[in-house]
């Protein structure tokens, strides 16, 4: 029974985050229309790569860049990691006070809250950002009805990686009170090393082999790659067991990040 209640709380602040985000109209627009513009933008770019032969066919069809950058923008507007900015927001303006008096874990509850933004993004985002994109270039498919089967769980695993990442960067904020360009830093390092605007096997080789040591990768081209048939069955499952590893390590150093900052925990504000 306690286990059920405490199931029915993540699930209820899930549903307060879902309608409130549902009800913010104007910025759902704006961000659709920001999304859309930089994946049209993206795909010309290719398009016209491609016709001028700056790219070669061998590393990748054009069919599949275009499907790649589709999928890549719709998993963005979907991967909600606010975990960051609300708990540095929380610490600056005070409020984190309260959240300790919640009945359930603090990071649970932010999960939660961004798990309710996600549910509203791919409500009000993902799935117009899907029309508009199958208008312009087509339904943009899987390789195969496999591939779309592996991509779901990879997909999973992803944004737990990013979430990961995000929590890690939020708790600094306990210890430096001003996150500053921490949080920008972090997101342009996640932005060019998850291959989420081009993908890796474009980059020089040394980059491709560092790549391959850190999580980054991991997030958006493991999954697309699944997606579009760049990486066959086997190749799939053994990024996903590099997925949970890199999920495991990460939950370990928030755990124990997490204990750290609990008694470091300096409130201002309020």
């Amino acid at each position: 029974m306690a286990g059920e209640r405490v199931l029915h709380a993540y699930w209820y602040m899930t549903k307060m985050r879902l309608l409130t985000n549902l009800t913010y109209r104007f910025e759902v627009f704006a961000s659709v229309g920001t999304n859309l513009i930089m994946m049209i933008a993206v795909v010309y770019l290719w398009k016209a790569a491609y016709g001028n032969g700056i790219v070669q066919p061998d590393s990748a069809a054009l069919h599949e860049l275009i499907v790649y950058t589709i999928i890549s923008v719709l998993m963005g507007s979907m991967f909600i990691c606010d975990v960051q900015d609300t708990i540095f927001y929380r610490i600056r303006e005070g409020q984190i006070v309260t959240d300790f008096y919640r009945p359930v874990p603090l990071l649970a509850s932010y999960l939660a809250d961004d798990l309710g933004s996600m549910l509203s993004a791919f409500l009000n985002q993902v799935l117009p950002l899907f029309v508009f994109a199958s208008l312009f270039f087509g339904v943009p498919w899987p390789a195969s009805a496999e591939a779309f089967l592996l991509f779901i769980p990879s997909c999973i695993l992803s944004y737990a990686i990013l979430w990961l990442l995000s929590a890690l960067v939020g708790l600094i904020a306990f210890w430096v009170m001003e996150l500053g360009n921490i949080g920008i830093v972090k997101n342009a390092i996640v932005r060019i090393l998850s291959g989420s605007l081009v993908p890796l096997w474009f980059f020089p080789g040394k980059v491709q082999t560092i790549s391959n040591y850190l999580p980054f990768k991991y997030t958006y081209q493991t999954p697309i790659s699944i997606y579009i048939g760049q990486t066959n069955a086997a190749a799939a499952a053994e990024s996903m067991l590099i997925q949970l590893a890199w999920i495991a390590v990460l939950l370990l150093a928030a755990a124990r990040f997490w204990k750290l900052t609990k008694k470091k925990t300096l409130i201002q504000g309020g």
